[in-house]
């Protein structure tokens, strides 16, 4: 377990208020606008963790952390949701597991308005679009397109999003 790894998991303390929670992120050096909160029981893997104006990470998410995550303003993203940017190589039959594979990365980018579901896992290299809701327990293995809602396993697009 790194430093990084022990911040996180001292960070997620219930008994700390979300708002001295993202100061003491953005002593570390993490890219959190003085508005962002992160709740309690969230871990985050890395530094690489851009938060913009007024976004919310609820309690029990795991930011894996692996490559960058952004969210731009006004995201929400609900409670024991997982952000994965990390994957393995699987082209060898030996190597797909253990010593030797190689790990790929892939940033995750949640834009403005997106507001991701309980539980809901979201896969390397997905762009969450403007204004999309993603329906509690969904699998996002693919980007969406803005202003709609998706649900499932993997995710679909359910219907289209009033835009004001």
């Amino acid at each position: 377990m790194n430093k990084w790894h022990i911040l996180s998991w001292l960070l997620s303390v219930p008994v700390l208020p979300p708002r001295l929670r993202t100061k003491i992120y953005r002593l570390f050096g993490m890219q959190v606008d003085t508005t962002a909160r992160i709740s309690h029981g969230v871990f985050i893997g890395s530094r690489k963790l851009t938060m913009k104006s007024h976004t919310f990470i609820n309690f029990g998410s795991f930011l894996d952390g692996s490559d960058e995550i952004y969210l731009g303003d006004y995201v929400r993203v609900g409670p024991c949701v997982k952000i994965l940017t990390g994957t393995h190589t699987y082209n060898n039959s030996v190597l797909r597991r253990g010593p030797g594979s190689t790990e790929l990365t892939k940033p995750v980018i949640l834009e403005r308005g997106s507001w991701i579901g309980m539980g809901t896992i979201i896969m390397p290299g997905v762009s969450i679009k403007e204004g999309c809701i993603v329906g509690a327990g969904s699998v996002v293995i693919s980007s969406t397109e803005p202003n709609g809602l998706y649900a499932g396993n993997p995710a679909k697009r359910i219907k289209d999003l009033p835009v004001n």
